[in-house]
C-alpha cells in the first residue's frame, strides 16, 4: 500500500496535475499557513502535512545533490529510512524524486533539481497513505520542474 501512495503521487507529479496555486514566492500549496522561510503546513482530519522550499548554489552535479539531501534529510529526520530515488522524467531537465519512510507512520517526498546553476529541493511530509492534494502535486512539479 506504501508503494501505492508513492507511484500515486510520483504519477501525479508526472501528469503535471493542475490547479491554482499562489503565485506569491515560491511555488507552494494554495491555502496552506505560511511558516517560517519558505515553509508551509495545512492541518487535515489526519493530521499535519508540511511542504517547504529550498534553493541555494548548486554544488556539483545532480548525483551529488541527490547524496546531499539524503543525508541532509536523515540529519534532519531521526529514524528515516530512504525506501527509494527515481528520476522524474516527466521534468524538462534533470530531476529526481526521494521517498523516505518516517517514524510515527509517515512519508516524506524530496524532490530536488538543479536549473541555472541552483539547486532547488522541496520537501513534503504527511502521513501515510494520504493521497496529495492536487495543490501539493502542482506547486512540488512546478518548483522541481521550474516550469514557472
Amino acid at each position: 500500500m506504501r508503494m501505492t501512495a508513492y507511484r500515486s503521487f510520483g504519477a501525479a507529479l508526472a501528469l503535471g496535475a493542475l490547479c491554482a496555486c499562489s503565485s506569491a514566492g515560491p511555488p507552494h500549496p494554495s491555502g496552506w499557513t505560511k511558516g517560517s522561510d519558505d515553509t508551509w503546513s495545512t492541518t487535515t482530519a489526519l493530521g499535519l502535512e508540511k511542504y517547504s522550499y529550498e534553493k541555494s548554489p548548486a554544488q556539483g552535479s545532480l548525483t551529488d545533490l541527490s547524496s546531499s539531501q539524503a543525508i541532509d534529510t536523515v540529519e534532519r529526520y531521526a529514524g528515516s529510512r530512504l525506501r527509494e530515488t527515481v528520476p522524474l522524467p516527466a521534468c524538462p531537465g534533470e530531476a529526481g524524486l526521494s521517498t523516505y519512510s518516517l517514524p510515527a507512520n509517515r512519508t516524506l517526498e524530496v524532490g530536488f533539481s538543479i536549473n541555472s546553476g541552483q539547486a532547488i529541493v522541496v520537501r513534503y511530509e504527511r502521513p501515510s497513505g494520504v493521497k496529495a492534494a492536487p495543490s501539493v502535486v502542482t506547486a512540488f512539479r512546478q518548483a522541481v520542474c521550474y516550469t514557472l
